[in-house]
């Protein structure tokens, strides 16, 4: 399949107080957790980011918001106006625990879908979706009509909402901490938690 990750870098990290994507847990920053993951079903890896000396360890295309101070919306734009590839999957740059799994099955919604959004609990999940590069008109059109939230541009294209059942039948088991993402400091030592938690489960199994 080709394909092209999208990692969401842009952001300031003001609540956090320090950059969220370099954060560490079990010695491995966030950003890395997620480039290991999406390398087992993309070709291509772009980083979205207007701090590129921060990223530059990981030796991947770096782009820039052509909408500074936009959003994620503009990260978006960024990321699939570089993407060489029709197929996309965005990740924002604090989310340790995505799974490949998911991700896979998002990306195969794109050949029926402009794009494939999860719908977990009841919550939609923007920042771990699949999105056809021809949807950048869309996100275009909306910054500048300054409609900067996500959900907005999915009123306008040909979308599929991914429901918990959907990937429960596929075989795929549910793991809230999938689409765990960081804010705030005690969401940070939460994730580190969750980490041992899961080492500690695998180790029983």
């Amino acid at each position: 399949m080709q394909a092209t990750g999208i990692i969401l870098a842009g952001g300031k990290s003001s609540r956090m107080g320090t950059n969220k994507a370099l954060l560490k847990i079990n010695g491995v920053t966030t950003v890395e957790r997620v480039v290991t993951e999406l390398r087992k079903i993309v070709d291509e890896i772009i980083i979205v980011t207007n701090s590129f000396e921060d990223y530059a360890f990981l030796n991947l295309p770096m782009v820039e918001d052509h909408w500074k101070g936009m959003g994620p919306l503009a990260g978006i734009h960024a990321g699939l106006t570089a993407s060489k590839t029709e197929k996309n999957i965005v990740v924002a740059c604090d989310m340790p625990f995505i799974s490949y799994q998911f991700g896979k099955l998002l990306l195969q919604k794109l050949a029926q879908y402009q794009a494939a959004v999860p719908e977990i609990a009841g919550q939609l999940h923007p920042l771990f979706a699949a999105y056809r590069k021809e949807v950048k008109g869309e996100v275009e059109r909306a910054i500048q009509e300054n409609q900067l939230k996500i959900r907005a541009i999915l009123q306008h294209i040909h979308v599929k909402i991914v429901k918990d059942d959907e990937f429960e039948n596929l075989g795929i088991r549910l793991d809230e901490t999938f689409f765990y993402n960081m804010n705030h400091p005690n969401e940070y030592e939460n994730a580190i938690n969750m980490f041992k938690n899961r080492s500690k489960e695998s180790r029983e199994s």
